[in-house]
């Protein structure tokens, strides 16, 4: 008689193949089990598909309560009647909701935060910036220029750069657990912070992954979202303006800068809206009363002036390349002459209270003379002396991503 050896004998996968999508199972794969649609087939752009009905999600591993809002549909709430080339046989249908409001996926499409700190965004002490009309106004600069007033000249290599950095930010949130570097991780904690941002990353998803043909359905229906932003309440708070202008800038992006796409729904209308809704939230302030006395801010309101340069910021470098490519002229932005250039990558990726903390008391030790404003990387009698270039090293050192891709624009425009 032989004995088996169990410590030779290989485990099977305690998943079982009855578990997995129809897709892994059939290429006997492991699968992921993420819902609606597994990772493997998101990558192979496969139509996932489950014989079990799902498991009801933990609260830690979803976003409750948030709805589509009127107009909106989900991916599996879109029918076609007749051919895709005719848009009047599109039909947009509101699936009945029985007992609770349809959830928005947390994986894949809808990243978690791993934020464990509870925060409390209802005191913000911003202070308002005092040139938010000229940002609600730009697109009246060309008629209101006088003869000092010369438009700046980007090369065509300075605007591809930029187009290809910033058509960067709505793939990455079709990735899992992974934010745009204009959209602060501690925004995407509950639905009651999301806000438009659930949508949105339902909506850049659908884009990303639609099926052939149905290219025109997917621009209709992002659309319909920014309408919907454009006309919503403009008393729901600071959180949710910014919420709302990220959203926005987000879907010009992808309607503007997405290569190989023939619909566009971006235009100047598309601008003047974004142009408003910036100057809404620089109106609230883009920067805390705490920076502005080198103190410690509390950290809510730090993240929310933060999103809101980083936002403002894109934003005038998506309108940089639209007026560009329409022969429109370009301006040195003089109202954001005194806003903050974004803070360092350790206090952006902070992810308790406590480290960010931290972060900051030694980020004030190293800014005792006053942190870097973006206008001391535009073109001034200072350029190239010992002290400003000291004071651009020292940012430099600590910028992120988005800080650096702001750097190198500067640079290619005013020099160093």
């Amino acid at each position: 008689m032989y004995r088996t050896n169990r410590s030779t004998t290989p485990r099977k996968d305690t998943r079982s193949r009855k578990k997995s999508c129809l897709p892994c199972a059939k290429a006997k794969v492991r699968c992921d089990l993420e819902r609606p649609i597994c990772t493997r087939c998101v990558t192979a752009k496969k139509i996932c598909s489950y014989a079990t009905p799902p498991e009801i999600p933990s609260q830690s591993n979803r976003i409750e309560g948030y709805s589509f809002p009127q107009g909106i549909a989900t991916p599996t709430s879109i029918s076609l009647q007749g051919p895709l080339t005719d848009p009047s046989n599109f039909v947009i249908e509101k699936r009945a909701v029985e007992t609770q409001p349809t959830t928005v996926p947390a994986a894949p499409g809808l990243p978690r935060s791993n934020h464990r700190d509870t925060l409390d965004f209802s005191h913000l002490d911003h202070v308002p910036l005092s040139g938010a009309d000229e940002i609600q106004h730009r697109w009246m600069r060309p008629f209101l220029a006088t003869g000092e007033d010369a438009p700046k000249a980007f090369q065509p290599f300075t605007l591809q750069y930029i187009s290809c950095v910033l058509r960067t930010y709505p793939k990455q949130m079709t990735r899992i657990d992974t934010f745009a570097p204009i959209i602060h991780p501690a925004q995407m904690i509950d639905d009651s912070t999301a806000g438009p941002l659930a949508n949105c990353y339902s909506l850049v998803r659908m884009w990303y992954f639609q099926a052939p043909g149905s290219d025109l359905l997917v621009a209709q229906t992002i659309q319909r979202e920014m309408n919907r932003l454009e006309t919503q309440d403009l008393d729901g708070g600071q959180l949710n303006d910014l919420a709302t202008f990220q959203a926005y800038l987000v879907y010009a992006i992808l309607g503007y800068l997405s290569p190989d796409q023939k619909l566009s729904f971006v235009n100047e209308t598309t601008m003047m809206t974004l142009q408003e809704m910036a100057g809404r939230i620089a109106r609230s302030g883009l920067v805390s009363q705490a920076e502005l006395h080198q103190t410690l801010p509390e950290w809510e309101s730090w993240i929310v002036v933060a999103a809101k340069r980083r936002a403002i910021f894109a934003f005038y470098l998506l309108i940089s390349v639209y007026n560009a490519e329409n022969d429109l002229p370009n301006f040195i932005a003089e109202e954001l002459r005194d806003v903050y250039a974004p803070d360092a990558k350790q206090l952006w990726e902070a992810k308790t209270r406590l480290e960010w903390q931290r972060e900051y008391r030694r980020y004030l030790s190293q800014w005792e003379d006053g942190q870097l404003k973006i206008s001391e990387l535009w073109l001034s009698p200072e350029t190239g002396t010992r002290k400003r270039r000291e004071r651009i090293d020292r940012w430099v050192q600590t910028a992120d991503e988005f800080g650096m891709m702001l750097f190198a624009v500067c640079i290619h425009l005013h020099g160093y």
